[in-house]
């Protein structure tokens, strides 16, 4: 009661969307406690984050040099100032964490729901058809082809069963199934035979008709990710391996460039020397350290979009690809510090 308390400080669409959202995931949560869980364990990891960032030397230089960057006087002044800035960037860090963490728990769970429920679809349809051809309603032939083999869609037929059994409405039972998965499948499904006991029709014949197109659809997708199996590989290639080796050698090229112009003398001789008829070599104004911070975001960046990317061609949803994203990162930010190390002991000798 007391989460579901403070659950209700947020809106009724936002509750709504909360709640559809766990409903897809197969979490039998209140939204509003469930929300209001996440604001007392967000003060929680807030206050922690807060105490651990204070308490070791190299976050707490970096707190105090983020608050002297926006206000330098102010900093320099007034402790105060200084806190409040560490409080709101450990309660930004820790809240940002937390929700993309549940969102991203909730979205492949969900996710991986719908996968589940899609691949046994057609065979659940065709003996819930077969059931209705024998003479049984259309909720009885639901509930007699629930088999245990059908997983996570048997068990949401038998509560949708024992809903209609209860005296609900079968038009009002049935939307419980379409609630449950984030499906565009199971919605049509469900559409299909809502507009088929309300006109009559032949729902055997409903029933075979979209479970043989179900069929199709799987058959269509494995085709056509079959079909971009190259461009996959490509994007795996460019994502995880290409780009961080040409980030590690042009690293490796700045700082070779930084060390041999901090022995040059400043002399019009010496600038001279490394002047060409199309262009002279002057020092770059990018550190080697700034292009570090660069080369990594640029590395974690580019994983991600790979990764959505290879989810959208491979299985034709973005969300897909979101399961990719730890394993490109990981295998990317490897490559290029095992480059790095590599052209820093082979290349040593041109340190000046």
């Amino acid at each position: 009661m007391l989460y579901e308390m403070i659950g209700r400080i947020f809106s009724r669409a936002q509750m709504k969307r909360l709640g559809a959202l766990l409903e897809s995931a197969g979490l039998n949560f209140i939204p509003e406690a469930f929300a209001g869980f996440l604001v007392v364990l967000s003060f929680i990891l807030s206050l922690l984050s807060y105490i651990l960032l204070i308490s070791f030397p190299p976050t707490k230089g970096f707190l105090f040099k983020l608050s002297f960057f926006i206000s330098y006087d102010l900093a320099v002044q007034s402790q105060l100032f200084v806190n409040i800035v560490s409080a709101i960037f450990s309660t930004t860090l820790s809240v940002g964490l937390l929700l993309l963490f549940v969102y991203v728990f909730l979205l492949l769970r969900a996710e991986k729901r719908k996968r589940e429920v899609e691949s046994v679809l057609p065979e659940f349809l065709s003996l819930a058809a077969s059931n209705v051809r024998a003479g049984m309603t259309v909720d009885q032939a639901l509930w007699y082809a629930a088999k245990p083999e059908f997983g996570i869609l048997s068990q949401e037929v038998s509560i949708l069963a024992k809903k209609t059994f209860g005296g609900m409405p079968f038009n009002q039972s049935i939307d419980y199934l379409s609630e449950r998965f984030n499906s565009k499948s199971i919605r049509r499904v469900v559409a299909l035979i809502k507009q088929g006991i309300a006109s009559g029709g032949q729902m055997a014949e409903i029933l075979e008709r979209t479970a043989e197109d179900s069929r199709q659809m799987q058959v269509i997708q494995k085709e056509i990710a079959a079909s971009l199996l190259m461009y996959t590989i490509f994007i795996l290639f460019a994502g995880a391996l290409g780009a961080p080796f040409l980030f590690a050698v042009a690293g490796k090229l700045i700082g070779i460039l930084e060390g041999v112009f901090a022995v040059l003398p400043s002399s019009s001789s010496v600038t001279n020397l490394v002047r060409t008829p199309f262009f002279v070599v002057s020092p770059s104004s990018i550190s080697s350290s700034d292009f570090f911070v660069f080369a990594i975001l640029s590395c974690a960046i580019t994983s991600v979009f790979s990764s959505l990317i290879i989810g959208v061609i491979s299985k034709g949803s973005k969300k897909e690809g979101i399961s990719y994203i730890p394993f490109i990162l990981f295998v990317s930010l490897t490559v290029f510090y095992i480059v790095s190390g590599a052209l820093d002991s082979v290349l040593s000798n041109l340190y000046l």
